[in-house]
């Protein structure tokens, strides 16, 4: 049934918010109410009902006429009434002029100020709702409002990489706290991607110490014995690196997110976003252990990546592949590589989809 018909026949089934929303869907070619400039370009005319009765719903009547705009007419926020500022007698004369001499210019001059007063409580609320913003997206002020807290409120700060933005909306509460945790991760991988992720915190690896900082025996003010100093040119540390564990995953979600593809590049820019460049870390894919593929000869197996030597089904999930990401994208832009198809506009939001045409053979 049309909107129209029903505001006219029923306006009580209808909240205030509600009527008014689909109203401007309705009117999409219009200026959002409480953002026009003149009354005359708003697509309706907001009044209040001069009546001292009680009223059971916030709207009292909706008149859509052929020659004229239409008319929505409330029971609360207004002057008249049981609950308006104006003494009680000042609704009765209203009402007297408009029944009995059908002269309803005092109930319309205070219908100037209701329509500007309603309109402004409308946009009050629809300003902090992220949906009703969303009816129009090309005026959507919410998407503003979040992103200026990640860092993405202006539209030159828009599609800085591969993390869609709609994403970093969506996890405004994480990438908006200035504290960072394993959880907070998690749960962005984990939604992104639609598989089970894990962070194994404190990796331990060898790194290698600068020759100024060498402890030599003839220099005594180098190290200190049993604080400070080293034996050899490498030190094992655990504070600095982490571990993506992601899986058991299924061999074509495990393809997804090898070299070469997408997948990984998006991975990246989404732990960049989160942790920065604070704290190294690697990925550890684990597959299932009924999509181990045999090498064979004559069918595609990438060396290194899918192809395991086995005997038999396998017993276990394979967690083999550990992989240095930032290291292996750098070498993959130092080296002529076809264009990677992006897949963005074929994903929903947070949609993780398998797309055969983007596999590297």
């Amino acid at each position: 049934m049309n909107l129209l018909k029903l505001l006219s026949d029923d306006p009580y089934r209808f909240g205030f918010f509600e009527a008014l929303r689909q109203l401007e869907c309705l009117y999409s070619n219009k200026p959002r109410l409480g953002e026009s400039l003149r009354a005359c370009d708003d697509s309706v005319r907001l009044g209040q009902e001069a009546s001292l009765k009680f009223a059971s719903s916030t709207l009292a009547s909706f008149n859509n006429t052929n020659n004229g705009k239409p008319g929505l007419q409330v029971n609360f926020f207004g002057v008249f009434g049981p609950n308006g500022p104006l003494p009680l007698h000042l609704t009765e004369y209203a009402r007297h002029r408009l029944r009995h001499a059908k002269d309803p210019v005092f109930i319309e001059f205070m219908d100037l100020f209701h329509h500007r007063l309603l309109s402004l409580f409308y946009r009050a609320w629809a300003n902090k709702e992220p949906t009703v913003q969303y009816d129009r997206p090309q005026q959507d002020r919410f998407t503003m409002y979040m992103g200026a807290l990640l860092g993405i409120g202006m539209p030159t700060a828009l599609g800085r990489d591969s993390m869609p933005d709609h994403t970093k909306l969506h996890f405004a509460a994480h990438l908006g706290c200035h504290t960072r945790h394993t959880e907070g991760l998690c749960a962005i991988l984990s939604v992104f991607f639609r598989l089970t992720v894990r962070i194994e915190e404190f990796v331990g690896e060898w790194l290698d110490i600068p020759e100024d900082d060498y402890c030599y025996l003839k220099n005594t003010g180098s190290a200190q014995l049993g604080k400070t100093a080293v034996i050899g040119v490498r030190s094992w540390q655990r504070q600095h690196k982490y571990r993506i564990c992601m899986g058991p995953i299924d061999l074509q979600d495990y393809q997804r997110l090898l070299p070469q593809d997408s997948g990984l590049k998006r991975l990246a820019d989404i732990v960049k976003n989160y942790t920065g460049h604070e704290f190294k870390w690697d990925l550890n894919l684990v597959l299932k252990k009924e999509n181990v593929p045999t090498a064979r000869l004559g069918e595609y197996t990438q060396l290194g990546w899918t192809a395991w030597m086995k005997h038999g089904e396998a017993t276990a999930d394979r967690a083999d592949l550990i992989m240095d990401v930032e290291r292996q994208l750098a070498s993959e832009s130092r080296q002529v590589k076809r264009p990677v198809q992006s897949y963005e506009d074929k994903l929903e939001p947070f949609a993780w989809q398998v797309d055969t045409q983007s596999m590297v053979h």
